[in-house]
């Protein structure tokens, strides 16, 4: 209720100070300036919400755009860790924000020219008799750009926006083939990072060799088959294992693993988390650790529970969820501790290697190059394909 309060309090203080400015400037604003401008105003009103604004100009334009803004090429930095799991990647949402920030920065200078701005916004979309209503629009348009104009007059700019708007009237969006686009772009990202790595060390594999990777949890070790070669399986697992790179490639595995992988397992998933929870925050392995008492107990006779919410109070921004923390990752120590550390599987991960790119292993879905036939078949059945 303080929140809802402290809103409402705050979308007061706007409207008044928008009306005290209006009134200010609408007295030195001859009556022909003001005439042009409301007629400018409307013209530029319309074109906002159809063209979105010189950025797109219909949905082919827009799926270009969601093409191209992810079309980047990897480069050797010269870094140690070259692979990297979480690539920057622009979503249909990101692009979608981009569209409306334009164009509703431009409508809210407008709205806050008028004496009554969020008068005016409801004339637009909630006042058949206006002549300023939106006769153009449906009505999920006008409730959209209602939510949006008065989001930018309440808080200065949208924090979120509602994307049944007039902007993307022939523009297909899907979160789940959004969802899946962004793992192919991932792979291919890491596919030219590791053949960096490759080339980094002068590493050349034979074409259709299948190698087949597969990595450890916390220490990510790395082993490589599927060839005779060992100075090449060498070669491999000592790059792989230089800076993060093994770390960074265990972690796009895990996040390219889908529903039906038959890598993913829930015990052994916790099992990890936790594990690597206690050891990137306290520095203890919890496989080397003794169990008393149903506790995972350091080698100097501490509660290693207590050793973990020693460390995450020293961050002042941890310190903030230490209780959550400590319930989450109690509740799993504790279980840990009954059953038996090694008597649930590890977490290992693996992917195999092949002409270039890396491909998925156990599951339906596959992201490696040449390996996405199905996704092609998932925009067409949603209406997305371009």
């Amino acid at each position: 209720m303080r929140l809802n309060r402290q809103y409402i309090r705050t979308q007061l203080m706007v409207q008044n100070m928008l009306k005290e400015h209006a009134s200010k400037t609408s007295k030195t604003r001859s009556s022909h300036t003001a005439a042009v401008f409301e007629k400018s105003s409307a013209e530029g009103l319309k074109q906002l919400n159809y063209s979105k604004d010189r950025i797109v100009n219909n949905a082919g334009s827009f799926s270009r755009l969601y093409q191209t803004a992810n079309n980047r090429t990897v480069a050797d930095t010269g870094e140690e860790t070259v692979i990297h799991a979480n690539n920057p990647y622009e979503s249909q949402s990101d692009i979608c924000t981009k569209i409306l920030d334009e164009k509703y920065s431009r409508i809210n200078a407008i709205n806050k020219t008028k004496p009554d701005p969020l008068g005016y916004i409801k004339d637009k979309y909630k006042n058949p008799a206006s002549p300023y209503f939106r006769s153009d629009l449906t009505a999920t348009e006008r409730q959209a750009a209602y939510d949006n104009e008065t989001e930018w007059l309440f808080k200065g700019k949208a924090q979120s926006y509602n994307l049944q708007d007039a902007a993307f009237r022939n523009v297909s969006l899907n979160g789940e083939v959004d969802a899946e686009n962004e793992k192919i772009y991932q792979r291919s990202q890491v596919n030219q990072q590791l053949q960096i790595l490759l080339d980094r060390y002068q590493i050349d594999i034979p074409k259709d060799t299948v190698l087949t990777i597969s990595i450890t949890p916390i220490d990510y070790k790395v082993k490589v088959s599927g060839t005779d070669d060992e100075e090449l399986i060498n070669q491999i697992e000592k790059l792989l294992e230089t800076g993060e790179n093994s770390k960074e490639l265990f972690l796009h595995i895990m996040k390219s693993l889908s529903s039906d992988s038959a890598q993913y397992s829930l015990d052994a998933y916790q099992k990890y988390q936790t594990a690597r929870e206690m050891y990137e925050v306290t520095g203890y392995h919890v496989k080397d650790l003794e169990v008393i008492d149903g506790r995972f107990v350091t080698p100097d006779g501490r509660d290693l529970l207590d050793v973990y919410k020693e460390e995450l109070e020293k961050d002042p921004v941890q310190k903030k969820t230490v209780n959550y923390a400590l319930a989450h990752y109690g509740s799993q120590l504790s279980k840990l501790a009954k059953v038996g550390y090694d008597s649930i599987p590890d977490f290992i991960l693996s992917i195999d290697y092949s002409n270039g790119s890396l491909r998925d292993i156990g599951q339906k879905k596959t992201y490696g190059t040449g390996d996405t036939a199905w996704f092609e078949n998932l925009k067409r059945q949603t209406g997305m394909n371009d």
